[in-house]
């Protein structure tokens, strides 16, 4: 939502108190909320960043705070491509929304620079992003799935309970293990659906076609490679077409959006470039009507052979791309936010993803959490 004039007016109040000399400013779409682009007096560019408010204040707080000393930690700690924070601007009476000020950017929205790439750009972004993947995984963590936070004065990464990019989704604890979380899950996924499906036959369809979902999750679990289940690593959850800066020779220069991480076993969080997906929603046969790609079939399916090799060189990554393709499409589906009655769509990939229904799944009765 834009902000409005007396937000604007209270915001560059502000930062005039703090020394920024604004000489002119544009509002701007990185990522997906609103920035202000302003240029100050001295020449230098800085970015405005405001986040989204909802009826659960605590809710938007808690996501402002993890993204805020993210970014801090980045800084100090890792050499991920993220903005650089400057100062951080608390909601208040005047200001109904949080917001924070970085540096200015280098580049273009992958959504915008990427059609204009020449075969070899495409090529080094993949590396590129190989580089990134690589270094997130290599990030030491607690070993619980949740969201990060950061405790001060130590600098310590430490997991709070999963902050979603929805209200009402947030979990009420970490969880030690993707079999209690895969719990959490199906429970949100039955909520949202028993909300969005009218009518009783509707209702019971959607809820048939989740437990079979996870029924067959729970069955698959068991094929994987132990060590990518249980090693937990550090990811963002809303990697996509906005939130990605590069240049024309295919660097990644800044990721954004940080208020949308997790931590996650390995065999969710290894993954291909999202530009070059292809299974799950992503798959033409069952995506959401209005889906588009950035890259052709043909082209991701090279690129995505290319990503394989630059990552190889870390074998437990490397394992866990190859090895938790269906496990991170399933999960995709999960928190599909387009339209799907009766998880119709989600019920035709299940079919075509492990087969046959599974008689009266008998892991159901797990999935509620306490």
């Amino acid at each position: 939502m834009p902000a409005s004039s007396i937000e604007q007016q209270a915001l560059f109040a502000q930062l005039k108190q703090q020394g920024f000399h604004i000489q002119s400013f544009q509002q701007r779409r990185l990522g997906i909320h609103p920035v202000f682009e302003i240029s100050l007096a001295g020449g230098q560019t800085i970015l405005m960043w405001l986040r989204p408010t909802s009826s659960d204040p605590g809710w938007s707080q808690r996501l402002f705070e993890s993204e805020t000393a993210l970014l801090r930690w980045f800084a100090a700690h890792s050499a991920v491509p993220v903005p650089r924070l400057l100062h951080v601007l608390p909601s208040s009476a005047e200001i109904p929304r949080n917001a924070f000020v970085t540096q200015g950017l280098t580049g273009r929205p992958i959504k915008d620079l990427y059609p204009t790439l020449s075969p070899r750009a495409k090529e080094q972004l993949v590396r590129s992003y190989a580089d990134f993947a690589l270094k997130m995984f290599d990030i030491v963590i607690p070993q619980t799935i949740g969201t990060i936070s950061v405790m001060n004065p130590s600098d310590e990464l430490t997991v709070i309970p999963r902050i979603c990019s929805v209200s009402h989704a947030h979990a009420s604890e970490v969880f030690p293990t993707l079999q209690k979380y895969l719990g959490y899950l199906s429970t949100w996924k039955k909520r949202r659906a028993f909300t969005l499906d009218t009518g009783d036959e509707h209702r019971f369809r959607a809820q048939a076609s989740i437990s079979q979902l996870i029924a067959h999750l729970r069955k698959h679990l068991t094929q994987l490679d132990e060590r990518c289940v249980c090693r937990m690593v550090l990811a963002h959850d809303g990697l996509g077409d906005l939130n990605f800066m590069i240049d024309s020779s295919g660097n990644i220069t800044s990721i954004l959006d940080w208020w949308r991480n997790s931590t996650l076993p390995a065999i969710l969080a290894a993954d291909y470039p999202p530009w070059l997906r292809y299974d799950g929603i992503n798959d033409p046969r069952f995506a959401a009507p209005g889906k588009s790609w950035l890259e052709t079939p043909e082209e991701s399916a090279r690129l995505r052979k290319m990503y394989q090799g630059a990552v190889k060189s870390n074998e437990l990554y490397y394992t866990a791309l190859m090895q938790g393709a269906q496990l991170r499409a399933a999960v995709g589906w999960v928190f599909d936010m387009e339209d799907d009655s009766c998880c119709a769509r989600m019920r035709q990939w299940t079919l075509s993803a492990f087969g046959p229904p599974i008689q009266s799944p008998s892991d159901d009765s797990q999935c509620t959490i306490t």
